[in-house]
Order: structure tokens, then C-alpha cells, then sequence
């Protein structure tokens, strides 16, 4: 059986976010079900013509929660009912980060909505992704030199290459998520700033005398 030799090698590459997504919810607190939906189902009609004002197509942007329920409140130990709370959730996929800033402004002081984000988004396609597959190769195959030196062989040809796990890539940001609410003064820039994508792989060689 031919002798090889596995080494595993990681690195990291600087990235710009691709995407920023943006989580929006237009809620309402009132007497009836019916009363909740329909100032729910306005603002989120005013939703939608600020973001076709600002130029965000359909396939960036999607329903992802509606839900109605009735709010309870307990009172010198009485339970209490509020009303009936709406709520509409709608994530925005923005990929130029210019128009963060009139989104948040927009939504608060337009829609009375709140805002949650951004968490960046780093495209498969993006080059620091392939970038950082080159580097950890390269530190993984550094590592089985030396493993083959220290034993007085060297490496012969490549025999397995792979990424461990099932994920293969991730990107980290280095960012974290924040709340906008209607008594909050939006900020004008938003920017990824430099996030990060890491990438692992394990090379097996076979080994030569």
C-alpha cells in the first residue's frame, strides 16, 4: 500500500458584501382583526410604492411572515385584552448600498414600519470566495511538505482533494444586526465595510522517496 500523507489548510480573504438584506415590519395594534389587517394591508401598499420609487425590482423583495393575534396584558393580576396586533414581515434584498439609507427613512417616517439589519450577503460567485480556496490549498500543501521532509520523502502526485463538511464556504461579517424604530434618526450611509470569507480544504499526497 503506497504511503500518503493529509494535510488540512485554511484562510481567509478580505470581501465586499454583494447584498444587503434588510427585514421590514409594518404592524398595527386595533380594536378588531379586520381593523389590524387593513391599516396593516395600507402600509404595506405604501411599502411597495417606496420601493418601486427607489428602484428595488420584485425578485428582491418577498413576504416572509403575516400573522394576526390577540395582545394580552396582565394587570394588577388580570389578564387584560389589548386589541389584536398585525403584522406584516417583508425582506428587501438591496445590492447597492446608496439606497439604505431613503429605505430607512422611508419605511419609518412613511410607512411607520421598523427596520432590522443589514446581514450581509457574499455571492458564490464573488472572486474573494475563490481566493480563499487558493490560499488554503496553498497552506495545506506547505503543511504536507513539511510533514513529507521531516520523514525524508517528498510528495509525489496529488491523490484527494476535498472540503470538509458539508458547508464547504462561509462568509463571516464582521457587522451586526441593528433595529431602526420610528423614534430613531436613520442613518444617511450604511456600508459592509471589509467582511471576511474563510475557506478550508484537505489534500492527501501520495509520498516518494
Amino acid at each position: 500500500m503506497d504511503a500518503t500523507v493529509t494535510a488540512r489548510g485554511s484562510a481567509v480573504a478580505p470581501a465586499k458584501a454583494d447584498e444587503g438584506i434588510w427585514v421590514i415590519t409594518v404592524d398595527s395594534l386595533d380594536g378588531t382583526p379586520e381593523a389590524a389587517l387593513r391599516t396593516v394591508g395600507d402600509r404595506s401598499k405604501k411599502l411597495d410604492v417606496l420601493l418601486g420609487r427607489l428602484g428595488v425590482p420584485s425578485e428582491k423583495r418577498s413576504n416572509t411572515g403575516v400573522s394576526i393575534r390577540a395582545e394580552l396584558e396582565w394587570i394588577d393580576g388580570r389578564q387584560t385584552h389589548r386589541g389584536y396586533h398585525a403584522a406584516n414581515v417583508v425582506t428587501v434584498r438591496l445590492d447597492d448600498p446608496s439606497i439604505a439609507g431613503r429605505l430607512i427613512e422611508g419605511a419609518i417616517g412613511r410607512v411607520r414600519a421598523s427596520v432590522h439589519g443589514p446581514a450581509w450577503w457574499i455571492a458564490p460567485s464573488n472572486e474573494a470566495r475563490a481566493e480563499a480556496c487558493r490560499q488554503a490549498t496553498l497552506e495545506a500543501k506547505r503543511k504536507a511538505e513539511a510533514y513529507a521532509e521531516a520523514l525524508g520523502m517528498r510528495l509525489g502526485p496529488l491523490a484527494e482533494i476535498r472540503e470538509p463538511g458539508t458547508n464547504g464556504f462561509e462568509s463571516r461579517p464582521r457587522s451586526a444586526a441593528t433595529t431602526f424604530a420610528a423614534a430613531a434618526e436613520p442613518p444617511m450611509s450604511v456600508d459592509s465595510g471589509e467582511l471576511q470569507v474563510e475557506a478550508t480544504v484537505e489534500v492527501t499526497f501520495l509520498l516518494e522517496r
